[in-house]
């Protein structure tokens, strides 16, 4: 086999990049799924799972503070409005308790392992409402599927044109907006999950929170995709069950 040179390599190299590039960018999904950095200085992905692992005192609390922290001063607000801590116990530790009030634009909450999974299929109807309500403020009035269901649900006639009608969504949806005290758009959750390498809710993918997890995931591609929730979700559960 004749090998070729290291400039015929170059060349054919810089042809696949090519071809690669002009699949991605034809292919939305491809483009969105990507685990892209949040910041060129802060590279940890958007829409991933980072593990850190390291023995009993080596400082994994104090790393993953640092990293909150540092979160909040890459743009002008925090990525991360709100950072949920899970672990066994209802307290923060030592280690926590001594640096969480260095962190200022995000809030830092405590959540105990029995009821993280109440916690996050809550918060999952949440935003999803919430983002639903937000694109319909925008200026073109997006309706997705959420937000057909709260309108049917509330008696909300969104294509009427009777100001009556308007009015009462218009007043409904800021209202709701409001209760929820959310600062930015779209709002973003860091999930910590303290000494869960071993632990009984992430044992099997079967379990409820791989799929809570796998369901975050497919949330923040169809608000970067433009998609519905429910078609990624039904993609990523093809993806996840061929694994």
């Amino acid at each position: 086999m004749k090998q070729r040179t290291d400039k015929e390599i170059d060349e054919a190299f810089k042809l696949v990049d090519k071809q690669f590039d002009a699949t991605q960018k034809k292919n939305k999904y491809l483009k969105f799924a990507l685990m892209t950095p949040i910041h060129d200085k802060y590279p940890f992905a958007q829409n991933g799972i980072t593990a850190m692992i390291a023995s009993m005192g080596s400082g994994k609390t104090y790393t993953y503070l640092k990293l909150m922290k540092q979160q909040e001063v890459l743009f002008d607000d925090a990525f991360y409005e709100l950072i949920v801590i899970c672990s066994t116990s209802s307290k923060f530790d030592e280690t926590v308790n001594a640096f969480k009030d260095l962190i200022k634009k995000s809030k830092v909450v405590c959540i105990k392992d029995t009821d993280l999974l109440a916690f996050l299929n809550k918060y999952m109807r949440r935003i999803l409402k919430f983002n639903a309500l937000i694109k319909y403020m925008s200026d073109d009035k997006d309706v997705d599927e959420e937000m057909r269901r709260v309108a049917d649900k509330h008696n909300l006639k969104l294509d009427s044109k009777s100001p009556k009608d308007v009015e009462k969504v218009i007043t409904y949806v800021t209202n709701k907006i409001d209760k929820y005290h959310w600062r930015t758009f779209p709002h973003r959750m860091l999930l910590v999950l303290d000494d869960f390498a071993s632990h009984p809710l992430l044992r099997s993918k079967e379990n409820e929170l791989p799929r809570l997890l796998k369901m975050g995931f497919a949330l923040s591609l169809s608000k970067s995709m433009g998609l519905s929730f429910d078609s990624v979700l039904e993609k990523e559960e093809s993806n996840y069950e061929e694994q």
